[in-house]
């Protein structure tokens, strides 16, 4: 227990405490730690998992008696194994603890080193919570059940939430034209939402402030009245807006709703939003929005840059292209091509191909360009004149990657798993004959230590060649989820014009004897659809369990839930599917959220995989997700 294990001065004067000494054993990840254990009476290589809460996130408000539900991310950076509980507190404070309000829990099931999941927590209606301001926080292993590198990091708060009766006015997202001239008319967009418990009616200002002085009042420039907000609504607006005589300089566009407080609100501090950057004059401004060129290159080099005017009046300049050894591109760096952009008007884009002969020696570079190099246009902005892409091998010989790696969902340990791969040549010359490892990865990336399932031969690929490459090998006997990986050319028998894009991990798998329950939904659907339950496990389910559909504000806002309805699922075997609708609904409002589905909510059924039973789908259709205002402040 946490209690009975205390950090005492060693005699020979070091400060007792973690120390970092060195690496672990084979198999392991991460380092180990010395420290003097009074139970025991000496120092001891604590070979062991670290536990850790990455983060907290929950609604922004809730009503007082309702259900509603918390995203906790819980990660294992130790050298072991380990699975725990994790209960979901609410705070006074940021200070989590034990003491605090316990509302909901999950398990994290088995995590290995460097592994995180992200746990749903539910919170049922009638869940006695006093109104008010509370942090939501989670502690894992509140028991101390699991021997830990360091038992001090175990909670962690997320930000605040309020639990009572009143609406809470918010502008989620303001934009407005990248450049304006000094006098004229504009549109701006903006989003508002209610995340509070009960509606309310909103009135917001549009302005530019300085950017000198963001946090200033600024100069007003439109503005709008909505009609009452739901709890959990958003309505997205077009606002015209004017300008007069405005000085030239860079700006930025704000809204603010509710500025004269007549709305009493939960929370009253997050009525403004500062937005995108606007540069105000009368000058072109070039900006690159994209670079591509081949994945390897020969004895020529080539590129197409894609050269934006953003600017309020017609300008040309010369766009140049470059290989950089780094991500940041210098003046130093090798050019290969130039040419002009021809007459560019306000708001329009043009693809600039540039090639010429390769100025280095073979080896890996970034593509980049650069537009007015020379600052022979005055621009608006000239800090935004080039962008780097992605990586080109240059030189002749082959490049082998592997773009796709798959197996299949749910493996029992110590049995046989087949997985394939896709092998491709994206090189300027043929490649030898080599072989292709597959690999089960804890985390996203795949590294040397990997347990080895299977092997594969490669053949013989001309350049730009393709080849599909099969494995069958036993499934190692740790259980938990595992990343399904591909090496290919592990050991360097090829000589390559890149070695570093040799290997790339897939989909996860829930390794171990259990069912696992996803879900999934129609590409482009919206609204209140149907979606798919399966069971991608290697058990079939114990229990019949249920899918409850919930509806949220329609941005990147933690806004209060609303129950859309509920599905039951009967039990599924492994690989079963099942097309499930919400029973209810009726009655919420039309685009105002986004529609999200949970299986398994009460997290009854014991899964391979316990953080992907939520999906997130479309907006409710609605007849004007998005409106248009007529009146302009003048």
């Amino acid at each position: 227990m946490r209690a009975e294990r205390r950090l005492r001065k060693l005699a020979s004067g070091v400060v007792a405490g973690g120390w970092l000494v060195g690496c672990g054993g084979p198999g392991e990840v991460g380092p180990a730690e010395l420290f003097v254990d009074t139970v025991v009476g000496a120092v001891v290589s604590s070979k062991a998992p670290d536990l850790w809460v990455s983060s907290v996130s929950a609604p922004s408000s809730v009503l007082p008696g309702s259900a509603f539900g918390a995203t906790v991310t819980a990660c294992n950076q130790g050298v072991r194994s380990a699975r725990a509980s994790v209960h979901l507190m609410l705070s006074g404070d940021t200070g989590i603890s034990a003491t605090d309000l316990r509302v909901g829990s999950a398990q994290t099931g088995l995590l290995h080193p460097n592994q995180c999941a992200l746990l749903h927590v539910s919170v049922p209606a009638g869940t006695a919570i006093p109104e008010g301001r509370w942090y939501p926080g989670a502690l894992i292993d509140p028991e101390d059940e699991v021997p830990e590198l360091s038992e001090a990091n175990n909670a962690r708060a997320g930000l605040p939430m309020a639990f009572g009766v009143g609406p809470d006015l918010t502008v989620a997202q303001v934009e407005a034209p990248d450049s304006l001239l000094p006098s004229g008319e504009f549109l701006t967009r903006v989003t508002v939402c209610n995340l509070g418990t009960v509606r309310a009616p909103a009135h917001v200002e549009v302005s530019l402030v300085p950017d000198a002085d963001a946090s200033g009042p600024g100069i007003g420039v439109g503005s709008a009245s909505l009609e009452p907000l739901a709890e959990g609504q958003c309505q997205a607006l077009r606002i015209p807006a004017r300008v007069d005589a405005l000085p030239e300089g860079p700006y930025a566009v704000a809204a603010r709703v509710d500025a004269a407080q007549a709305v009493s609100e939960l929370e009253e501090g997050n009525n403004l939003r500062v937005g995108s950057p606007v540069a105000v004059g009368t000058r072109p401004d070039f900006v690159l929005s994209g670079v591509k060129g081949p994945a390897s290159l020969g004895g020529t080099a080539s590129l197409t840059a894609t050269v934006c005017n953003q600017g309020t009046t017609a300008g040309a300049a010369p766009v140049e292209a470059f290989l950089s050894e780094d991500a940041q591109l210098t003046e130093a760096d090798p050019r290969f091509g130039v040419a002009s952009t021809g007459l560019l008007l306000p708001g329009q884009c043009v693809p600039v191909s540039l090639s010429g002969p390769a100025p280095v020696s073979p080896g890996a570079y970034f593509l980049a360009a650069w537009v007015d190099r020379s600052h022979a246009v005055d621009e608006l902005g000239e800090h935004n004149n080039l962008r780097v892409g992605g990586r080109a091998a240059v030189g002749v010989g082959p490049d082998l990657t592997v773009t796709t790696v798959s197996a299949q969902r749910g493996a029992r340990a110590l049995h046989a798993l087949e997985a394939t791969a896709t092998v491709c040549n994206q090189g300027t010359a043929p490649s030898a004959a080599t072989a292709l490892v597959f690999a089960l990865s804890a985390t996203a990336s795949l590294s040397a230590s990997a347990p080895v399932l299977a092997q594969a031969g490669v053949p013989a690929l001309e350049a730009g060649a393709c080849a599909q490459v099969a494995g069958t090998g036993t499934a190692p006997g740790a259980e938990g989820t595992w990343y399904i990986g591909a090496w290919v050319d592990r050991p360097g028998s090829v000589r390559e014009l890149l070695e570093t894009n040799n290997s790339r991990t897939g989909h996860r798998l829930g390794m171990g004897e259990g069912p696992d329950l996803t879900l999934t939904a129609p590409a482009g659907q919206t609204g209140a659809g149907p979606v798919t339950v399966c069971n991608q496990g290697t058990l079939p389910t114990r229990r019949p369990t249920r899918v409850a559909f919930s509806l949220t504000a329609g941005v990147a806002l933690s806004g209060p839930e609303r129950l859309a309805g509920e599905a039951v699922v009967p039990l599924l075997l492994p690989g079963q599917c099942l097309p499930v609708a919400p029973a209810g609904g009726a009655g919420l409002p039309e685009g105002s959220g986004l529609l999200s589905a949970w299986v398994d909510p009460a997290q009854e059924e014991e899964e391979l995989i316990e953080d992907n039973n939520t999906l997130t789908g479309g907006a409710l259709p609605g007849e004007s997700p998005e409106r248009w205002v007529v009146s302009v402040r003048r």
